[in-house]
């Protein structure tokens, strides 16, 4: 509700002012600092009515209106009522020109600064977030980049912030950056008629904004529009980590040769590529020992050292590295010379023994050197953010009316936070779904998200108004919503 006005009388006569400032903002105008205003009030043909996103108007003149006074797209233009700002907006589109004798003729449609492509069309990237940001602070950095000011956006404390470390929207534009910020919060994003950044509620429950008599009212008209939610699912990301394991799988492999050269041969294990990949209950897996040769060589262990990797160890046995100080002696043994009877007979091949055993020792050597293939398998698992779903039913609607919506926010902060947005959700998108009219005496306070009471107790949720400002036009505001 807009606090600045007071509601008008029935039969009031309404004091309408149309001003084009072809160079001040809008920023200008609401605070009463420009000084371009062109008054065109007298210039104000059969055409004037005005809502909260959209202004359309019709200008006859004969030469007044040539050249720089002429209203150009991207203009601002003013509404006054009775010598208050009612209405600032933005010139999308000039048309409908005509050219008679003695008279010229243009129509011009203004919209709000929403309506433009810097917030609708163009696709965005916000900076990293930290755990504990309020959403209406990230809401903030938004209007600022698109090139509002502090005191343009008007925007109330916000009770929930973010529970994501390095929070971040991306790929949207910034009006639906804005819209899934504000979801959590049961608000809606909407520049008011000052051309600020503000909300709406979408919280049916709450004290009317509005009361009005019966005197104020003219008519009211309703009529299903589109088929009511029977449910709605609510999918979001959950701020707590939970463990998801997969199946028992090979995390990794690893070729490893021992022998007499080294006492121990380590080798190191990751269970993924990139090392990062958590894993338990882990085991070694021999496909190939390396004591498949003639003699054991070595013994081989695998032990896991960290969520993400585990150590082979193979240890060779103890007799293997003193065959090369067999390997030595030996040799000097070769070296002995066979001995010859002094009076005769066979020559004892003693360094031909000598030779023969140092060859053993070789053999020895190569039998002592073995090759592994190894596996480590285990059961992979990492800490995910769980995708939840949260569903809110109508209890009242019947089978054959199933109408199932799905929506998705990622900064919901737990289940029952999740409930209250699926039921808030229902609700509004259940109730909207059968529109209503209704006309009263114009009453500049209203504005879209309010609830009005009635007489008779119905309470109605203005999602859009018309008043017709020509001249001689009753003093009447055409209400759309629903009943809340």
């Amino acid at each position: 509700m807009d606090g600045r006005w007071s509601p008008l009388d029935k039969d009031a006569l309404r004091t309408v002012a149309l001003y084009l400032h072809p160079s001040a903002s809008i920023r200008d105008v609401r605070l009463g600092t420009a000084t371009d205003g062109l008054d065109l009030s007298d210039f104000v043909s059969d055409t004037f009515r005005q809502s909260p996103r959209e202004l359309n108007v019709s200008l006859n003149w004969h030469l007044e209106l040539y050249g720089s006074s002429q209203p150009k797209a991207g203009q601002v233009v003013e509404v006054r009522l009775d010598g208050q700002v009612l209405w600032i907006g933005i010139i999308e589109s000039v048309n409908d020109y005509r050219l008679e004798r003695g008279t010229r003729r243009l129509s011009l449609t203004a919209r709000s600064p929403d309506a433009t492509p810097a917030w609708r069309s163009v696709r965005r990237v916000t900076d990293f977030f930290p755990v504990a940001t309020p959403l209406t602070e990230i809401v903030r950095r938004i209007g600022r980049a698109v090139g509002l000011n502090d005191d343009e956006i008007v925007l109330p404390p916000s009770p929930v912030t973010t529970m994501h470390s390095n929070t971040q929207l991306a790929d949207l534009t910034a009006w639906d950056m804005i819209e899934q910020l504000l979801l959590p919060l049961g608000l809606s994003p909407r520049f008011d008629s000052l051309g600020r950044l503000a909300t709406q509620s979408r919280e049916l429950g709450r004290a009317p904004d509005v009361v009005l008599d019966d005197a104020r009212i003219l008519n009211v008209s309703g009529g299903r529009s589109v088929p009511a939610l029977s449910s709605l699912r609510l999918k979001w990301l959950d701020p707590q980590l939970t463990k998801v394991a997969q199946q028992d799988s090979k995390l990794a492999d690893a070729t490893i040769t021992a022998g007499f050269f080294q006492l121990h041969q380590r080798k190191s294990i990751t269970f993924s590529d990139d090392g990062r990949q958590r894993a338990e209950n882990t085991r070694l897996v021999v496909k190939q020992s390396a004591n498949g040769g003639l003699l054991p060589v070595c013994d081989e262990e695998y032990r896991q050292l960290t969520t993400t990797s585990g150590e082979l160890l193979l240890t060779t046995v103890a007799w293997a590295p003193t065959l090369v100080g067999l390997i030595l002696a030996m040799k000097v043994y070769s070296a002995l010379p066979d001995i010859a009877p002094p009076f005769g007979g066979p020559t004892a091949p003693t360094g031909k023994i000598v030779h023969g055993a140092a060859e053993l020792v070789v053999l020895l050597i190569l039998a002592s050197i073995g090759t592994g293939i190894y596996e480590v398998w285990g059961t992979p698992y990492d800490f995910v953010h769980g995708r939840n779903t949260t569903e809110a039913k109508n209890g009242s609607a019947s089978i054959w009316t199933e109408n199932v919506e799905d929506i998705e926010n990622d900064l919901i902060v737990n289940e029952a936070h999740a409930q209250a947005v699926a039921v808030r959700e229902l609700a509004f998108r259940a109730r909207s779904a059968t529109s209503w009219g209704a006309s009263i005496v114009d009453d500049p306070r209203i504005e879209p998200g309010d609830i009005l009471a009635f007489p008779d107790g119905t309470r109605f949720y203005v999602t859009e108004y018309t008043r017709n400002l020509a001249r001689n036009a009753p003093a009447v505001l055409d209400l759309q919503g629903f009943v809340a």
